[in-house]
């Protein structure tokens, strides 16, 4: 912000984001989360994986707590420890209370950290490649009511795709470098939705942003299906079978990080 309370230009694209992402998050939160929260006299848990400068977890906190009056316990993780200890400081000095930020890799998160209370809540905003399987599949694993994640940088399957499909069937799709990668990117996000849909999620891919502010503009919304009957913003699907799953991998000839996590 400029002096006179004017978004730089140059981080413009950046707080369209930020704002975008806080009304998916706006969406659903008062009658998914914040009854229970206020009944149990309790602070909502939230990890956000891969935060970075962590533009996102200052304005989320923000947000829960001065905009939503709730009690908020966030760990904002990053492998950067310069950019962590800055993020440190930075809640140090302006008083944000239950903020918090820690180095490490999303792929061992539960390990390093046995005794963390278990996430209502799991974000990830451009997390690169399998950085995002994992972060989902910790928010799975331990059953957070939401999760939110805008994927980034989906080499996996670009790099594989063809090479044990069963047919020439993407033969065509391999010719054209920007065409793969696109098909790779959403295909990716496909399997990611059908496995959340197999461990009692109901998922959304949603549009996240206009492309002129980022071309990674998918945006996943799950909710556990056991919280569904407490907001009415979600469209409840029929829960995918392993059978349109396993379709999928076959025709593509592989399954991806996420599967494999979860043993899918």
């Amino acid at each position: 912000m400029t002096k006179e309370g004017k978004v730089v230009h140059s981080k413009y694209s950046k707080f369209k984001q930020i704002n975008r992402y806080l009304e998916f998050i706006d969406d659903i939160i008062d009658n998914l989360i914040i009854p229970e929260i206020q009944n149990k006299n309790k602070s909502l848990e939230i990890v956000d994986f891969g935060c970075g400068k962590s533009y996102l977890t200052f304005a989320l906190h923000h947000y829960l707590t001065q905009l939503k009056g709730l009690k908020a316990n966030i760990t904002g993780l990053d492998l950067k420890q310069e950019v962590i200890e800055q993020c440190s400081i930075l809640a140090k000095k302006f008083k944000f209370e239950g903020l918090h930020f820690s180095t490490g890799d999303i792929a061992t998160y539960s390990k390093d950290n046995p005794n963390a209370k278990d996430p209502d809540m799991v974000i990830t905003l451009h997390a690169c490649d399998t950085a995002t399987d994992f972060a989902l599949a910790y928010a799975v694993e331990h059953n957070a009511k939401i999760i939110l994640s805008v994927p980034c940088c989906q080499h996996e399957l670009n790099s594989k795709l063809g090479k044990q499909a069963p047919s020439n069937a993407f033969n065509s799709l391999l010719k054209y470098g920007l065409i793969k990668e696109r098909f790779s990117a959403l295909a990716t996000d496909v399997m990611r939705a059908e496995i959340l849909e197999q461990n009692d999620y109901s998922v959304q891919l949603l549009e996240f942003i206009d492309i002129d502010h980022t071309p990674k503009n998918i945006l996943i919304r799950a909710v556990l299906r056991n919280s569904l009957e407490k907001t009415s913003n979600l469209v409840t699907k029929k829960k995918t079978t392993s059978t349109d799953y396993n379709n999928l991998c076959t025709a593509l000839g592989q399954k991806n990080t996420l599967a494999k996590l979860l043993h899918t």
